[in-house]
C-alpha cells in the first residue's frame, strides 16, 4: 500500500462503522464458529479514506462469505483517522432486511496506542470472548517497514490527544517494532497472518514470526494503497479451511492485469527452521558480497531490502561443488515453505523489466551493516539474526 508499517505493525485500524440501532441487527447465535478473522486497521493516518473504500469491499463481500454470522465471523478494530476519538472492534452482520453493514461491539479509549502490544493483547482477548472460534485468521492493516525500527516508546505525552499506527496527529506517532508484535500475538492463536501492508515480507520478519501461526502472507515489497482486493480475497480468507494460495493469486492477478507492480507471498512457517538452518551453513562457510551491486531491490526506503535468495548465494563461488550443494539446500527450503510465490516484472517507479521474476525468492532480507548504527544494533538483536550468523 505505501502502507509502509513504519512498522507500525506496525499497525492498525480502521474506520468509523455505522451507528446503527442495535436491534437492527441480528444477534449471532452463542456457539463457537468454526472461523473468526480479525481485520486490525490502524488508518489513522494518510490512509484513512483507504480504509472506508476497503470496509465497502468487505461488505459487498459478506454475500459470497459462507455461514458468515454463523459458522464465520468477521470482526474489524480500526481506529479510523487522526481525528478520531475512539478505536472500535465491529461485527460484519446482516440486518433483519437482509443488508449487511458493520456493527460496532466495542469501543475503546484512545489513551492506549493501537500499535500499544497491551492494546493488541486487549484486543485480542475481546475476539475470543466476543467471537469464540475453532480457528482464527489475523489481518494487519496500515503502513509497514518490514524489520526496520521506529523505536517509539508507547507514551502519550500529557495534554495530547493520541493517536495509532503511523499518527500524525497533534505530533504525536507511534509505531510498534516486529520484536514488539512478535510479543503482541499469542502463540499459536491465529493459523494465519496476512500483511496488508508494504514491506513484512522479509525473512527476518517472517522467521521473528515463526511460532505465531501456521500461515504467513504479504509482500515484500511496497502494494497500492487501496491494498488487497477484499471483494474477491475476503470469502477465501474467511472460510473455515482458508484458500490462501487463491488469495495470494487474486492478490496477484488484481495488480498485475492493470499493468501495476505488484508481489504476493504465501508461506508455510513450518519449514522456517530448516530455511534458517540452509541459511547459516551458506553464510558460515561462503564470503559475504562487497556490495549490493546487483542485487534485486525491493524497498524505495532509506534502507535497502534485497532479495533473500540472491543475496545468499552471492555468499557462494558456484564452480565449487560444496557450493552447489548448499544452494541447492537453501532452494529446496524455499520450495519446501513457499505456497505461492508472484512478482511483476514492473517495480514500483513504474520501470519496466525492472524486477526479474526468475530472482524472486519470496522474501527480502537486509544487508547487513548498510543502515544506521541505531537500525544495526536493533538488527543484530532480532531472533532471524542470532540464528543465522555465524
Amino acid at each position: 500500500m505505501n502502507k509502509i508499517l513504519n512498522l507500525l505493525f506496525a499497525t492498525i485500524f480502521i474506520f468509523a462503522f455505522s451507528s446503527c440501532d442495535d436491534n437492527k441487527f441480528k444477534e449471532p447465535d452463542a456457539h463457537k464458529t468454526k472461523r473468526t478473522v480479525l481485520i486490525y486497521a490502524v488508518a489513522s493516518n494518510n490512509l484513512s479514506s483507504y480504509l472506508i473504500a476497503d470496509k465497502n469491499e468487505m461488505i459487498q463481500a459478506a454475500p459470497d462469505v459462507a455461514g458468515l454470522g454463523k459458522d464465520v465471523r468477521i470482526l474489524l478494530y480500526s481506529v479510523a483517522s487522526q481525528s478520531a476519538t475512539e478505536a472500535t472492534l465491529a461485527e460484519l452482520a446482516q440486518d433483519s432486511s437482509g443488508n449487511w453493514d458493520f456493527v460496532e461491539i466495542k469501543s475503546y479509549d484512545r489513551n492506549t496506542f493501537s500499535t500499544d502490544p497491551v492494546r493488541m493483547n486487549e484486543v485480542f482477548s475481546d475476539l475470543r470472548k466476543e467471537a469464540e472460534a475453532e480457528n482464527y485468521g489475523l489481518i494487519l492493516w496500515s503502513h509497514g517497514t518490514g524489520w526496520v525500527p521506529n523505536f517509539t516508546e508507547h507514551v502519550v505525552p500529557q495534554g495530547l490527544q493520541k493517536s495509532y499506527g503511523l499518527d500524525k496527529y497533534q505530533g504525536v506517532t507511534d509505531y510498534c517494532d516486529i520484536d514488539e508484535l512478535s510479543s503482541a500475538i499469542p502463540d499459536r492463536m491465529f493459523d494465519y497472518v496476512w500483511f496488508d501492508l508494504c514491506y513484512m515480507m522479509g525473512v527476518e520478519v517472517v522467521y521473528q514470526l515463526r511460532n505465531k501461526c501456521d500461515y504467513i502472507g504479504g509482500y515484500p515489497t511496497e502494494d497500492w494503497s487501496p491494498g488487497m482486493n477484499y471483494e474477491t480475497t475476503l470469502p477465501m480468507l474467511a472460510a473455515p479451511t482458508p484458500n490462501l494460495v487463491g488469495v495470494g493469486k487474486a492478490f496477484y492477478d488484481y495488480y498485475n492485469d492493470q499493468r501495476l507492480a505488484v508481489t504476493v507471498t504465501v508461506m508455510k512457517t513450518d519449514g522456517l527452521e530448516n530455511l534458517a538452518q540452509a541459511a547459516a551453513d551458506i553464510y558460515e562457510y561462503g564470503t559475504r558480497p562487497k556490495s549490493v551491486q546487483g542485487l534485486q531491490n525491493y524497498s524505495r526506503l532509506s534502507t535497502g531490502m534485497y532479495d533473500f535468495g540472491q543475496f545468499t548465494k552471492k555468499y557462494l563461488d558456484m564452480s565449487d561443488p560444496k557450493s552447489k550443494e548448499l544452494s541447492d539446500a537453501l532452494d529446496n527450503a524455499l520450495a519446501d515453505i513457499t505456497l505461492y510465490a508472484g512478482c511483476s516484472t514492473k517495480n514500483f517507479n513504474g520501470t519496466n523489466n525492472a524486477f526479474d521474476p526468475s530472482i524472486y525468492s519470496g522474501l527480502s532480507c537486509h544487508f547487513p551493516g548498510s543502515s544506521n548504527a541505531k537500525a544495526e544494533t536493533y538488527y543484530n538483536t532480532l531472533d532471524w539474526t542470532q540464528r543465522v550468523n555465524p
